[in-house]
């Protein structure tokens, strides 16, 4: 069965990135680690100005521009700067290590780099506005084949998907102009479009600092009274737990988004209860801008991702056939909309697997909730079977955050039985952990196997990579 949003679609802009951000004397962007700050106006000018450099070294229609910056004022300048020029901006973790820039940048095909004295201000030239069909960004996916894949967002498809998701937002009575904490890194697609280009073309007070602190993170929201959060399920977790964390820090905040991984319900209702806010899942794909599905306040549990945004559809189907299921059931989540990606880059096999009739392949297994919202069960390729039945890590993952020895969690395949690598505190043995979780699941989910570990190996935008484990 096809689903589409509760809500009505909304008109689409069809215009270049950097034209959906407005003009103003008010205040854009925020540096809460270094107390910089920026103005509408003054982010349009620096952007302009550094345009207008960009060009003179030739960057222009075709050409593609590393963008390897922390979160920053910096960040924004260039990336609407690249997108005035008419290049793609090819993102890239300021975290990562040379070897894996290099790599990145060379799949994307890098004809420029962000160069630092491009964003001082300067002299600027106008711009006749990009090609919104043209290729505005280059984040990169694994997919569903482990191997990393540049995926191409167009102009269109980005500020479709801002636009998209500012109407879903504002169901829950989030407007314009709302003080916005962005922890999470830019040049990851949640970053760039659900918390940058999206709060700044609703005109939002954007606070973020060039790396996550919690203790830092929690002062923002005290020191600048910020209404809107966005999270990962690590940031989560640290919320409900750590007794660094102070709720009354927190008093101005009125709602989290959660989003890059699943979030179970308990730990929603953990961080809504210390914190007196209300916790808001979201989910979406590197191939879709990213959003596709996102809580409603009053409407939605946080343990679901809620519904589809405006002008979105989408379906559950069997992993094996193909064929549409029936709601209640488990099956691969399909996505149709007007912001997903073009294709990945220079992979047309990859993408013809991926985009199926103009559905978007996830690669998530979900089912659909008899009040119409959705649960994302896992990752298709996270998902295995012992003795013939299928295990979810993400399911297991989420019962032992519920521990209260248990820091964090990863649960994987490993010699053939599923294995816990947890993260503890205080006294407590393997034994115990295999005897806690086999008194609250069925037989066949028990785990089989734990490992003690100092951390769990995540990407900057918080999901488990279980490879490295």
């Amino acid at each position: 069965m096809v689903h589409s949003s509760p809500l009505p679609d909304v008109a689409l802009p069809g215009v270049p990135l950097d034209r959906l951000v407005p003009l103003g004397d008010r205040p854009a962007i925020t540096e809460y680690d270094t107390g910089r700050t920026i103005t509408y106006d003054e982010l349009g000018a620096l952007a302009d100005a550094a345009a207008t450099r960009m060009r003179s070294r030739g960057v222009g229609p075709g050409s593609v521009v590393a963008l390897r910056l922390p979160n920053s004022i910096d960040f924004a300048v260039a990336l609407l700067a690249v997108a005035r020029t008419g290049a793609a901006a090819c993102l890239i973790g300021h975290s990562l290590i040379d070897v894996e820039a290099s790599r990145l940048a060379t799949l994307a095909g890098v004809t420029h780099r962000v160069e630092p004295g491009d964003l001082a201000p300067g002299p600027a030239f106008s711009f006749a506005p990009a090609d919104p069909d043209s290729v505005a960004a280059i984040p990169f996916s694994s997919g569903t084949t482990g191997l990393p894949k540049g995926v191409e967002l167009t102009h269109r498809s980005i500020t479709a998907n801002a636009v998209q998701f500012n109407a879903a937002l504002a169901a829950s009575g989030i407007g314009e102009g709302t003080r916005v904490a962005a922890p999470l890194p830019f040049s990851h697609i949640y970053g760039l479009n659900t918390l940058l280009l999206s709060s700044l073309a609703a005109g939002r007070h954007v606070f973020t600092a060039a790396r996550f602190d919690l203790g830092g993170f929690a002062r923002a929201h005290c020191e600048h009274d910020i209404e809107l959060s966005f999270i990962a399920p690590p940031i989560a977790l640290a919320l409900a737990n750590s007794p660094a964390v102070d709720p009354a820090d927190f008093a101005a905040c009125a709602h989290m988004v959660c989003g890059a991984a699943p979030l179970d319900e308990a730990l929603a209702r953990r961080v809504e209860d210390r914190l007196g806010i209300v916790m808001l899942q979201g989910y979406g794909t590197t191939e879709s801008s990213p959003v596709t599905h996102v809580g409603i306040a009053g409407k939605s549990n946080p343990g679901t991702i809620g519904f589809a945004i405006p002008n979105t559809d989408f379906r559950v189907v069997d992993m094996d056939t193909g064929a549409e299921i029936a709601d209640g059931a488990d099956g691969e989540l399909h996505v149709r909309g007007p912001q997903i990606m073009r294709g990945y880059l220079g992979n047309p096999e990859a993408t013809r697997n991926a985009i199926v009739d103009g559905w978007l392949r996830t690669g998530d297994i979900a089912r659909v909730n008899p009040d119409a919202t959705v649960t994302v069960v896992d990752r298709a390729k996270d998902v295995f079977k012992y003795h013939g039945f299928q295990i979810a890590p993400a399911e297991l993952e989420a019962l032992l955050l519920t521990h209260p020895q248990i820091d964090d969690v990863a649960v994987a395949e490993r010699g053939g039985v599923p294995k816990a690598f947890v993260v503890k505190q205080g006294l407590l043995s393997e034994t115990e952990v295999m005897e806690w979780v086999a008194a609250r699941v069925t037989a066949y989910k028990k785990v089989r196997a734990v490992a003690f570990v100092d951390a769990i190996p995540r990407n900057a935008a918080g999901k488990i990579l279980r490879k490295d484990l």
